[in-house]
């Protein structure tokens, strides 16, 4: 399946893009209220402990000023029969705003412990919404995955970043142990052995690597990879690192690959199809994701309330398409693609500005903004931007 624009070139993104905007829009339109339900769960709170601190603070200032105010009394009467009187006014005085500082305090920790549990809530509500949008749905990110593999389970963690905008998922495949085999398919490398009866002699032999355990591997969006393998009694370990046309191959910490005799031994084009497997693998086998964290800036965008703020950087980048669909579109009021199988049939998708523009415009000043960015209405502007393929 090929993606293109109505002028038939094609998308830099080679995916859906009409579903994709629909998904950003709907996420939207999710996420936004739940942000707005924290910020308004804040101020809540922060008015509750506000009227509690001043109600202890005014306990406070009466207490002090009790205390100068009668003090101030006994000294111009002048006599030390009031002493014991002082004593006891103050002493009643600390003893029952005490008590009462006591309940109040306890009330605002309440509050505060009651706050923390409900922005949680809502916070845990916000990745769950984010969770199958963002792991692809963001153009142009650069991204980086780690897996570990184990006889029991293999998982991971995939890092994405674009424009201050980074995004973490904790990842874990449909296996339960990684091989070489399954990882990349047949992959062999020479070794050095001595061989022979009477007279041994070293050799150089290639040693099928297709059952050794991939303990750890990652690999990110230029590419690059870092593999490392070992055998089930984890006495052998190989490591390959690289992309492009340039790897590294080590046993231990011995570069095979800086061997005259053993590197011309390893099959270059064998090391070049190594990122393409990788990146097959992900595809295939990760099913199961969770986003577990969302910064901004390298703040927390959950708990720092900049989720709005995330979804303009995304904005942004679906706008430079959508600014495309129209400029090379027959119909200026609609976004369009075209989807081209591989017999050559081709079909149309669109969707119109004034939908997207009513579907935002129902979440309030947030979403008209996020339209604006978007280029759906007449007084938008879409910023020059660059992005990678994805």
């Amino acid at each position: 399946m090929k993606y293109i624009y109505q002028d038939s070139t094609e998308l830099p993104v080679q995916r859906d893009f009409i579903e994709d905007l629909k998904a950003f829009i709907d996420i939207t339109a999710r996420v936004i209220p739940l942000e707005n339900s924290i910020i308004e769960l804040k101020c809540k709170h922060k008015e509750e402990l506000h009227k509690l601190n001043n109600r202890i603070m005014g306990m406070n200032l009466f207490e002090e000023k009790l205390g100068i105010l009668v003090n101030k009394l006994a000294k111009d009467i002048g006599t030390e029969d009031l002493t014991s009187c002082i004593d006891v006014i103050l002493a009643t005085c600390s003893e029952n705003l005490g008590k009462k500082r006591e309940i109040l305090e306890v009330e605002s920790r309440r509050v505060e412990n009651g706050a923390e549990q409900e922005y949680q809530k809502v916070e845990s509500k916000v990745l769950d919404v984010l969770t199958p949008f963002l792991i692809s749905g963001i153009y142009g990110a650069e991204k980086r995955f780690e897996l570990s593999s184990n006889v029991n389970e293999v998982s991971g963690l995939m890092e994405g970043s674009i424009s201050g905008l980074q995004y973490y998922y904790k990842l874990w495949s449909s296996e339960e142990s990684l091989t070489v085999d399954k990882l990349i398919g047949s992959f062999s490398l020479p070794y050095w052995t001595k061989t022979g009866i009477l007279r041994k002699e070293e050799k150089i032999k290639m040693q099928d690597l297709s059952e050794f355990l991939v303990s750890s591997l990652e690999y990110d969006s230029e590419r690059n990879i870092r593999l490392v393998i070992e055998n089930k009694k984890s006495n052998r370990k190989f490591r390959i690192e690289g992309g492009g046309l340039n790897y590294f191959v080590y046993e231990d910490e011995r570069e095979i690959t800086a061997d005259r005799e053993l590197g011309a031994y390893i099959e270059t084009m064998a090391l070049t199809r190594i990122p393409e497997k990788v990146q097959d693998y992900l595809r295939t086998n990760i099913r199961t994701y969770t986003l577990s964290k969302v910064l901004l800036d390298e703040e927390d965008a959950i708990s720092t309330n900049q989720v709005f703020d995330c979804l303009k950087v995304i904005a942004e980048q679906y706008g430079v398409i959508v600014h495309e669909c129209l400029a090379k579109g027959h119909n200026k009021e609609e976004i369009t693609i075209k989807m081209e199988e591989t017999d050559g049939t081709r079909t149309e998708k669109y969707i119109s500005k004034t939908e997207i523009y009513t579907q935002l415009s129902e979440i309030g000043s947030e979403g008209v903004e996020i339209a604006e960015i978007l280029g759906v209405n007449s007084r938008s502007q879409i910023k020059d931007s660059k992005y990678l393929i994805v």
